[in-house]
């Protein structure tokens, strides 16, 4: 089945990922993206965590990615688009403030959980497509889109495209397609699976073309 072949992948599409991330570190280290291979290697070891010992705590594991796993994620490619390579500083900070705000519901809202963290990872996206928009924008007005394979962000953000973007619905209104279109949820999920091995392999292709900027 296809969903096994592609979730069974991603942790071997992660580590792979991390070991060309590694493998090109010297080209990494003066420059910030080595704080990319550094979050790459989080994700990779918290993906880990999850498979082989989460697993057995349903509850602690949705608790590790809603609290911690995926508001890292989010401020992490803030902070990398916003900060780094749009160079918007109010951005940075308004988007971080918003999802934060949506963050700390979850403490005041822990029987709603599902809800609640529903809520704040379509917020999280929605902060994110902005910067993804922008981004595009910005490597079509410039003068390097004619070597856009040397663009790391390029890679990236088609790779961000495609699966936070792409995939929000399958999370905002999975529950809702789960009990009334079950066949489009199944496809969905298949779509999501699929769309995480695209990223993580798009990663490390930036690693591999990408030219990094100070």
């Amino acid at each position: 089945q296809l969903q096994t072949i592609f979730y069974n992948s991603i942790n071997w599409t992660e580590g792979l990922t991390v070991l060309v991330g590694i493998f090109f570190y010297k080209n990494l280290k003066n420059t910030y993206w080595k704080w990319f291979l550094i979050y790459l290697f989080f994700i990779a070891l918290s993906e880990l965590l999850s498979v082989n010992i989460l697993k057995h705590f349903p509850t602690l594991r949705k608790y590790f990615f809603d609290f911690l796993v995926i508001p890292i994620e989010f401020l992490f490619f803030y902070w990398l688009y916003a900060k780094k390579s749009l160079k918007l500083e109010k951005l940075f900070w308004l988007s971080c403030s918003i999802y934060l705000v949506f963050y700390l519901l979850h403490f005041f809202n822990l029987d709603k959980i599902r809800s609640i963290s529903s809520m704040s990872y379509t917020v999280g996206v929605f902060l994110l497509s902005i910067m993804v928009y922008l981004e595009f924008i910005k490597q079509i007005k410039s003068e390097d889109i004619l070597n856009f394979q040397n663009n790391k962000m390029f890679y990236i953000n088609i790779g961000i495209l495609l699966f936070y973007v792409g995939t929000l619905p399958f999370f905002a209104f999975d529950k809702q397609l789960y009990l009334n279109n079950n066949e489009l949820w199944s496809n969905y999920k298949t779509f999501f699976l699929l769309s995480v091995n695209i990223m993580y392999l798009l990663f490390a292709a930036s690693f591999i073309w990408g030219k990094p900027k100070p």
